[in-house]
C-alpha cells in the first residue's frame, strides 16, 4: 500500500502561487485594474470638474454683461438729464441730448458673440432708413465722444457754478466711472473663459460643449480730457 508522500516546505522557502514579500499571484490582476479605475475615475472627475468651471465662467460673464448693461443706462440717462439742465447751450444741449437716447433706445445683445441668448437680436439694417444698423458699441462710443467735446474743461466750470449742474455733472462723472469698471470686470472674466477654453483638454474634448466663444466689450469709454494733457483715459 503506498501512502501519499508528505509535501513539507522547508524553512524560509515561497509557498507556490506567491511572490517573495507579495500578495497572492491571483490578487495582483485585481489591483491591477483596481488601480487602473482609479486613475481613471480620477482623470473623470477632473474633466467633470473642470467643464463645471468653464460652465461657472459662461455665468460669470453674463452676470458682468448685465451690470455693465445697468452702468450703460446709468450713463446714458445721466447724460440725458445733464442736457435738460438748461445750463447747456441749445446746441451742445441737443447733440447730447440725442447722443444719450440713441444710447437709451439701442437693441440688441451688447457683443454679438451669441452668448447671451435671452437678448433680443438686431436686424442689418434700419426697415425705415436702409441705413446699417449701428452697433452698441459703436452708439457708446459715439456718446463718450460727445460727452468729451461738449462737458469741456470750460463747461465743467460752468456746470459747477450752479446748484443743479454741479449735482447733473457729479452723477454723470460717477456713472461713467462705474461704467469702466464694469466693463473692466466683464472683460476679464472674458479673458478668464477664453483662456480656460483654449485648453488642450477643453477643446479635443468638447467640454463647453455648444456655448459660443465669449467676446470682449470694447467701446471707447472716457469721457473727460486728462487735465493738462490734450489726451483722454480710456479703461484696458
Amino acid at each position: 500500500m503506498n501512502l501519499p508522500i508528505p509535501i513539507t516546505t522547508p524553512p524560509g522557502a515561497v509557498p507556490p502561487g506567491t511572490h517573495p514579500g507579495g500578495p497572492p499571484v491571483w490578487l495582483m490582476p485585481a489591483v491591477v485594474v483596481l488601480a487602473l479605475a482609479l486613475v481613471l475615475l480620477a482623470i473623470a472627475w477632473s474633466l467633470y470638474a473642470k467643464a463645471l468651471r468653464v460652465d461657472r465662467l459662461h455665468r460669470q460673464v453674463l452676470g458682468s454683461r448685465a451690470t455693465l448693461e445697468a452702468q450703460l443706462v446709468h450713463r446714458a440717462q445721466a447724460a440725458a438729464d445733464l442736457a435738460a439742465t438748461g445750463l447747456l447751450d441749445p446746441a451742445s444741449a441737443l447733440i447730447l441730448s440725442r447722443a444719450a437716447y440713441d444710447a437709451l433706445d439701442a437693441e440688441g445683445p451688447l457683443v454679438e458673440d451669441g452668448l447671451d441668448t435671452e437678448a433680443p437680436r438686431r436686424d442689418a439694417g434700419d426697415t425705415a432708413t436702409g441705413e446699417p444698423t449701428r452697433s452698441r458699441a459703436r452708439i457708446e462710443s459715439d456718446l463718450s465722444r460727445v460727452i468729451r467735446t461738449v462737458v469741456d474743461p470750460q463747461a465743467r466750470l460752468d456746470l459747477s457754478a450752479d446748484p443743479r449742474g454741479r449735482d447733473s455733472l457729479e452723477r454723470l462723472d460717477r456713472a461713467s466711472y462705474r461704467l469702466v469698471l464694469a466693463r473692466r470686470f466683464h472683460n476679464t472674466h472674458v479673458a478668464e473663459a477664453r483662456r480656460l477654453r483654449g485648453a488642450l483638454d477643453v477643446r479635443a474634448l468638447h467640454l463647453a460643449g455648444h456655448a459660443p466663444l465669449p467676446q470682449t466689450f470694447d467701446i471707447d469709454d472716457a469721457t473727460a480730457a486728462e487735465p493738462g494733457s490734450g489726451r483722454t483715459e480710456t479703461a484696458p
